[in-house]
């Protein structure tokens, strides 16, 4: 009896649906999934090396009491926002930039949250990779020349290539398996710097944090680093709510980042940084015999931020460079494969063309090693701060639009997509710049909230003033989405 011989076409077929995973096309009944399946995506984000930073961060400025009530504010904020955006995705089928097309901005107009969306999940890949490149300096003792960056850079841009382009499922397989090791890692380091070791956790729980003053200034500085993040994880989940089986997976999902983000990691994050930090001073004075225990300990605090893999390398050494690399793999997979369906959209809506979504991998990882070329590590936390405004400025209109103009009312059959919504274009850059500006000028360090409620507030007396059809037209409805086949 001969053996069934295999369809190089027919291979070939699947890989090529694979690799473009209904970029294009809403999400077919068949292939949704339940919402704990999923959850992995954004748990993916949220255990992120980049986070370890922020949650470590935000301790060291406020302390754990201040750390720990904003991360639960700002949990429940992300989880309302996911939900909110989630559930727009689970009925459109698309992703987070498509899904704009419908609710907020217009076929076309959905190009400038596309841009949006690609500079803040290609900047969290540029500024990962950074991270991971100044960690692996460390551990090998290399020099930063231009070979050796080459050579890092390059492996590792190839390496986020491999996990991202071949869609959602390799991404979440790679996710679960990464995530574990990651939790292990951190494990063993919590086990030996609190057994081993013999630290007091109760010197990290009573921590009050170095930034001066009482409570306000506290709450504001721990709000200014972490609460930027909240826009940043609900778009992230709305991508992946397209594939939800129902609503209550959609619930499921969107709660699984926030709350592993803003609640775990605030806690996993100060237990390793305020725990790891009496080795790291050391090593600071020991490479600087000049500097003293306040100043190596001020310049520790701004280790965690600006260079978390060396910070980990130092106190934990092969077993934080485990810690860093297998933090980083999963989320980066998640952060190019999210970063590839807002370049599509981009593209597609400003064009027409339909750019293959495994290219736009390749592109994608190009601009994130341009943005390590232009320096964005060194501007880290600004760049979350100005972030913030724009993600949730981009939030704000899209749930006006669809909870309070629309009051939650989609037929796709009937739905009209106009080329440009100007009312939502309008709100996002004025909630933006607003944002910003206040910002900018140290008027008020919470700008980005004040985005998202302009934002919220702005869009439905504009979109009053500015109703469906001013000044544009509409598309026809299997140009603004394909149904898959």
């Amino acid at each position: 009896m001969s053996s069934p011989t295999r369809n190089p076409r027919s291979t070939d077929s699947a890989l090529a649906v694979a690799a473009e995973d209904h970029a294009l096309v809403s999400v077919p009944t068949v292939e949704r999934k339940s919402g704990y399946e999923l959850s992995l995506s954004p748990i993916s984000v949220a255990t992120a090396l980049v986070i370890f930073a922020i949650a470590g961060f935000t301790v060291v400025l406020a302390g754990f009491t201040v750390g720990m009530i904003v991360g639960v504010l700002v949990a429940g904020f992300a989880v309302l926002l996911g939900k909110a955006l989630g559930r727009m995705a689970f009925e459109t089928g698309m992703s987070s930039t498509i899904t704009s097309r419908f609710f907020g901005f217009g076929f076309m107009g959905s190009s400038i949250g596309s841009v949006i969306f690609a500079f803040m999940i290609l900047g969290f890949l540029a500024m990962e990779s950074a991270l991971l490149y100044q960690g692996t300096l460390l551990m090998f003792d290399l020099p930063d020349s231009w070979p050796v960056r080459i050579l890092l850079y390059g492996l590792m841009t190839l390496a986020w290539i491999a996990l991202a382009v071949f869609g959602l499922k390799l991404a979440l397989r790679a996710s679960a398996a990464l995530t574990v090791v990651t939790l292990l890692v951190t494990i063993y380091m919590l086990i030996h710097i609190y057994v081993i070791q013999g630290a007091d956790p109760m010197d990290v729980f009573t921590y009050g944090g170095v930034v001066p003053g009482g409570l306000w200034p506290k709450f504001e500085a721990a709000i200014g680093v972490m609460g930027a993040t909240a826009g940043t994880i609900a778009l992230v989940t709305t991508d992946f709510a397209r594939y939800c089986r129902t609503r209550r997976d959609v619930t499921v999902l969107a709660a699984s980042g926030p709350i592993t983000q803003n609640v775990v990691m605030t806690v996993l994050g100060s237990l390793v940084v305020i725990g790891g930090m009496p080795e790291v001073i050391d090593h600071l004075m020991a490479h600087d015999p000049e500097l003293s225990q306040e100043a190596a300990g001020a310049a520790g605090g701004t280790f965690v931020m600006e260079n978390t893999g060396a910070f980990f390398v130092i106190f934990a050494g092969w077993m934080g460079f485990v810690t860093i690399y297998a933090a980083q793999a999963k989320a980066q997979a998640i952060n190019a494969y999210s970063g590839s369906l807002s370049l599509v959209n981009l593209i597609d809506s400003l064009t027409g063309w339909k750019p293959g979504r495994a290219a736009m991998v390749v592109i994608g990882n190009v601009i994130a090693l341009l943005m390590i070329a232009a320096g964005i590590l060194e501007q880290f936390a600004a760049y979350l701060a100005y972030l913030g405004s724009m993600t949730l400025g981009m939030c704000g209109v899209m749930i006006a639009d669809y909870y309070l103009v629309r009051r939650t009312r989609y037929d796709r059959a009937t739905h009209r997509v106009e080329k440009w919504n100007w009312a939502g274009v309008i709100t996002l850059v004025l909630s933006a710049a607003v944002g910003t500006v206040l910002m900018a000028t140290d008027v008020f360090a919470l700008g980005f909230l004040v985005s998202f409620a302009l934002a919220l507030a702005a869009y439905p007396a504009l979109r009053s003033l500015l109703p469906e059809g001013t000044g544009t037209t509409f598309v026809a409805s299997e140009e603004a989405v394909e149904e898959a086949v």
